[in-house]
């Protein structure tokens, strides 16, 4: 059997501080790993290694291709066992690049990553309020039952939902969501790496995944979610069976206004006010 990779890092004149170690997020198939890295680099050059320090038993992942920038799509690499001409591409600073390593089909990813200005959880234990007037049930996968994300003021990449997740028997999943980046199906989704994960131990999303799996409820009940859509993390902590305490359920917008702010006279505001206002077709609480 092949050895498994377990931990990488990146080195250089391009990665901040010289040296960083890169993530490993788990798979859809045992025993493999991805490894990313998400955040800032500098103009210059990166080496993708398996030792934090150089030594006899490094070995250094050279792009196929000479001078390959690190922004690519599905770049091929080869193993070997000195730096020379391994070294991937960076043209400018910013602190937005994001790529994977796939250490399986031996393959480099990279992306300046572009802001999300929403993201919806859609699912069979997501009450679906419009179509209870219709049909007499809720739950459906229907898009106009997604419960919209809300965004962080302080860190954009950042959105949370606290709301009823429940098992509806009637329907095909009724355990299951997922979360989707837009009003729509496509093109941006979030899973996990496998079927039925629980929720809450889970702390690492596959974006775009190969395999439309979905998270898993245990018991019906509240939940709290956070999701990070450039580290691609998320979690959840369960609140109980009752209401807690500032949540309001209203009915989703079937054409949400995105990141519209009202307050409760319907007058639109620039940005949000101390007090009660309505974001995206939700009731937040500014303090």
């Amino acid at each position: 059997m092949a050895f498994a990779q377990t931990r990488l890092w990146v080195r250089g004149s391009a990665v901040p501080g010289g040296v960083q170690e890169l993530t490993r997020f788990a798979t859809s198939t045992s025993g493999r790993y991805t490894f990313k890295f998400h955040g800032k680099l500098l103009p210059g050059n990166l080496y993708i290694t398996t030792t934090e320090t150089p030594r006899a038993a490094s070995r250094y992942y050279m792009p196929k291709l000479v001078d390959t920038n690190i922004v690519t799509e599905k770049a091929d690499y080869v193993a070997k066992a000195d730096s020379i001409g391994s070294e991937w591409a960076v043209l400018f600073e910013a602190d937005n690049y994001r790529f994977t390593v796939d250490t399986y089909n031996k393959q480099v990813t990279g992306e300046l990553f572009t802001r999300w200005y929403e993201a919806w959880i859609c699912g069979g234990c997501v009450a679906d309020e419009q179509g209870k007037g219709i049909s007499g049930q809720e739950g459906h996968w229907q898009i106009t039952a997604g419960k919209q994300m809300e965004q962080s003021w302080s860190d954009p990449n950042v959105f949370e939902w606290t709301g009823l997740l429940k098992a509806y028997s009637y329907n095909q999943e009724p355990k299951r969501f997922k979360i989707n980046g837009q009003y729509g199906w496509s093109p941006k989704v979030l899973h996990p790496f496998t079927q039925d994960a629980s929720i809450l131990t889970a702390s690492q999303v596959w974006y775009n995944g190969s395999e439309d799996y979905k998270w898993a409820i245990s018991k019906d009940g509240y939940y709290r979610i956070r999701i990070n859509v450039f580290e691609e993390t998320i979690e959840a902590e369960y609140l109980g069976s009752e209401e807690p305490d500032g949540i309001d359920s209203l009915t989703p917008d079937p054409s949400p206004r995105r990141g519209e702010i009202y307050n409760l006279a319907g007058q639109r505001l620039s940005k949000p006010q101390r007090g009660l206002n309505i974001i995206g077709g939700r009731k937040v609480i500014i303090k």
